[in-house]
């Protein structure tokens, strides 16, 4: 990770370990109380009890697709100001499922980091894809019936 702040490669080493790993109450103290989640289908915000209730449905999910380990594979860091930081990342999910065994699946993602006294925290979280269309479309889901 090149030009990246100390704390914020940190970090982001701490979020690949929860996201693989990680308890739901490890992944859920990396973000604000609060914050704004994006998706190409909108902006929303999520109280991070929310978060807590949804992350065991998302593990349980990529379990059900063959989902693997989560990888940073790029980020792009800008510092908006001293208390704020723009990640743009590139993960690269491994699934074992679908189109073939081994396949992955590239997600990218920007993040919003506040630098509070407990340490950084996203605040705005923007998925670029979605990610249920992606997996519908490599055949590890079925097809959307609406």
């Amino acid at each position: 990770m090149k030009n990246i702040d100390k704390e914020v490669e940190d970090f982001l080493k701490r979020f690949q370990i929860n996201a693989n790993v990680g308890s739901a109450e490890e992944i859920v103290e990396q973000f604000a109380d609060v914050f704004m989640s994006a998706d190409p289908s909108g902006a929303r915000a999520v109280p991070s009890s929310k978060l807590l209730m949804a992350i065991p449905l998302r593990k349980k999910l990529f379990e059900g697709v063959g989902g693997g380990a989560t990888a940073l594979v790029s980020v792009e860091q800008t510092m908006l100001d001293n208390r704020y930081v723009l990640l743009k990342t590139e993960w690269q999910m491994k699934l074992d499922r679908g189109s073939g065994p081994g396949d992955g699946l590239t997600l990218r993602s920007t993040f919003v980091l506040y630098r509070s006294d407990d340490g950084l925290k996203i605040v705005f979280y923007l998925n670029h894809e979605d990610l249920m269309s992606l997996l519908r479309e490599r055949g590890s889901l079925p097809p959307d019936k609406t």
